[in-house]
């Protein structure tokens, strides 16, 4: 299969994608060593998904991804990474764990470090399980200003990953929005792909639901089959 063929394959799958508005927000596909994504994306969910399209088509090509969100009020470097560090430490689930300013020369165990360039957090450390990493992430996604998250923080002891701990994070995760009532809402992962079923009292709500999950690490999609309640 040609360079060409492989990029044009992706940019009419993006086209046919109704949660991806390309002309609104272009996304540039070059194909070289790896596949790359260039461009301003509206959200979380569109990033995502643009992401799984060009895995789907590209096969075992990696992909580069320079995706960026859409952000209303970019912030200096260092005013977001006090901010992301700040939400780290005020998370319960984060008390041990130490924030570094520096990288360590001899890498001990939960600790973590947080920097910032042009809108990228880059989140480097190790925490104790899978759930942290990924709760770290979307409260990375959470901070006002962030445009993507380079997440590279590794689990120690390593785990294996499994649905089940996909869904469990999306608990915790609704958890923390306080208009949600966590009883009214049914998850269920299967193959990475949640389904949102239950009840919200607003599409507002409806819509934040489903991005809060497309925020979580290894989410492939999301059904949300919420309804508002009358």
């Amino acid at each position: 299969m040609s360079e060409v063929s492989i990029e044009s394959r992706i940019q009419a799958a993006l086209e046919r994608d109704r949660a991806i508005d390309l002309r609104r927000y272009p996304i540039q596909v070059h194909h070289g060593d790896a596949v790359r994504l260039e461009g301003t994306v509206a959200d979380i969910e569109v990033k995502r998904r643009a992401i799984q399209i060009a895995h789907r088509i590209a096969g075992n090509a990696g992909i580069d991804d320079r995706l960026r969100l859409d952000v209303a009020r970019p912030r200096p470097n260092d005013e977001l990474r006090q901010a992301v560090a700040g939400s780290l430490m005020q998370e319960p689930a984060f008390v041990e764990l130490q924030l570094l300013e520096e990288l360590p020369a001899h890498p001990a165990e939960d600790w973590f470090h947080v920097s910032a360039h042009a809108g990228v957090v880059m989140l480097e450390g190790v925490v104790g399980s899978l759930s942290h990493r990924r709760l770290a992430e979307v409260l990375a996604w959470w901070t006002p200003g962030t445009a993507d998250v380079d997440n590279r923080l590794h689990v120690q002891p390593p785990e294996r990953d499994s649905d089940d701990e996909i869904a469990d994070v999306i608990r915790i995760v609704l958890e923390k929005e306080p208009a949600f009532d966590i009883a009214q809402i049914q998850i269920e992962v299967d193959d990475r792909v949640v389904s949102l079923r239950g009840l919200v009292h607003s599409e507002e709500e409806r819509r934040i639901a489903a991005w809060d999950c497309w925020c979580i690490p290894g989410v492939h999609d999301v059904l949300n089959q919420l309804e508002v309640a009358k």
